[in-house]
């Protein structure tokens, strides 16, 4: 068989896979082996309802906040529902609110706060072929707004069997789950922030994948295979960015791409993986997912440069790399705030080898903000909504 061939195959294999009530897939390898106060009008729904199993976790004052009514903004101000008109190109079961919280969901909140908590640019687009027009106003979070991206990242959370938990705070800082953010110079587009060189990355199996979604029996696959269109490789031009961006094919073109590239990284990173001796021992899946975060961010180059940078650094020592150790959460937040206050400590630790060093701190040395803003992000979620949006 072809690589393609495998490739979709293996695809078919996951979204014809029968559900099991009450357990969702871990996401990095199933496949194989912030809003208190909005600034606008609140428009009030039904109270929310999130899963029992968050309940332990989570301690009096996150229960309190997630039984609260779920609030929505009505926006007075005409120039923030810029996007609404658009909305009508969605057939109303994209724009449904579920009445009834599934266990296998994120509690909404979580979505919003996300939303909330995001500042940047974000792209006015009439249609996919156009070249995205910048503006710093914030949509207005309306119903139907959350809801969109909400069933978005859900319906391919389903189709692919992946725990919504386990990608939350990836979106979270690459869009803030906004479908239209976008970066200052205009290459990272989307709910997923997709590049060029990321949009040539999954045009080959983009148009394939889409057909077996069409055939599966489960309607979050169908549901994405009927929406996101037809894609061609003109679309990875920085000029028609709009393609990552623009309703109605988005922002569910954007998730999909998001899990094909992730798909394709964790390829990759296994064939990687197998030949460093020196990490066999300390790799979980929760290490495997927490490489292909920083993967996707920085790319498979990248990441493998930084991590070998680190096994030297430990060879050095000739320390044992542990589990440990390769946690990116370990020491991440103080590391951040050591290099925010001493800066010159920075060149001095790159100059230096350092016996206890964890991967996290010898990635925000050098420069790899990423890490930090995902702690962040996490640190900030948690503030409301304890571990009940996801985990890092």
């Amino acid at each position: 068989m072809k690589p393609d061939e495998n490739f979709l195959l293996d695809m078919s294999k996951i979204v014809n896979r029968n559900w099991v009530a009450g357990k969702v897939k871990t996401f990095a390898f199933s496949f194989c082996t912030s809003w208190l106060i909005f600034g606008c009008a609140q428009s009030t729904v039904s109270p929310s309802r999130f899963p029992d199993s968050v309940k332990p976790n989570a301690d009096e004052r996150v229960q309190n906040f997630l039984s609260q009514k779920i609030e929505f903004e009505k926006c007075e101000q005409p120039h923030r529902l810029y996007l609404e008109k658009q909305m009508n190109l969605f057939s109303p079961e994209y724009l449904r609110g579920d009445t009834v919280q599934s266990p296998n969901k994120l509690p909404v909140q979580c979505i919003q706060v996300a939303q909330k908590n995001h500042y940047g640019a974000y792209a006015v687009c009439d249609k996919e072929n156009d070249k995205p027009k910048i503006s710093y106003v914030r949509p207005c979070r309306t119903e139907a707004y959350v809801n969109l991206t909400y069933n978005a990242y859900h319906d391919v959370m389903d189709c692919f069997n992946l725990d919504p938990r386990e990608m939350f705070y990836q979106i979270m800082i690459e869009s803030g789950f906004h479908p239209n953010a976008i970066n200052r110079t205009g290459f990272d587009s989307g709910l997923a922030q997709f590049t060029g060189n990321g949009i040539k990355r999954v045009q080959n199996v983009v148009n394939n994948t889409q057909r077996v979604l069409l055939e599966s029996s489960r309607p979050s696959c169908q549901r994405i295979a009927s929406i996101v269109g037809h894609f061609d490789l003109n679309s990875a031009s920085l000029s028609n960015r709009c393609v990552m961006i623009a309703f109605p094919a988005n922002p569910y073109r954007s998730m999909f791409f998001a899990y094909l590239h992730t798909r394709l990284d964790m390829i990759s990173m296994e064939e990687y993986l197998a030949d460093v001796p020196e990490i066999q021992e300390a790799l979980t899946d929760k290490i495997r997912r927490q490489f292909l975060y920083l993967s996707y961010n920085r790319g498979m180059t990248g990441f493998k440069t930084l991590l070998q940078g680190y096994i030297n650094s430990r060879n050095y020592f000739r320390q044992k790399i542990t589990e440990s150790d390769l946690d990116l959460g370990k020491n991440l937040t103080r590391a951040k705030e050591i290099m925010n206050q001493e800066p010159e400590k920075r060149e001095l630790l790159k100059r230096a080898k350092v016996l206890n060093l964890s991967f996290a701190e010898y990635a925000v040395i050098n420069n790899v903000v990423y890490l930090s803003e995902m702690s962040a992000a996490r640190d900030y979620v948690e503030r409301y909504l304890g571990n009940s949006c996801g985990e890092f």
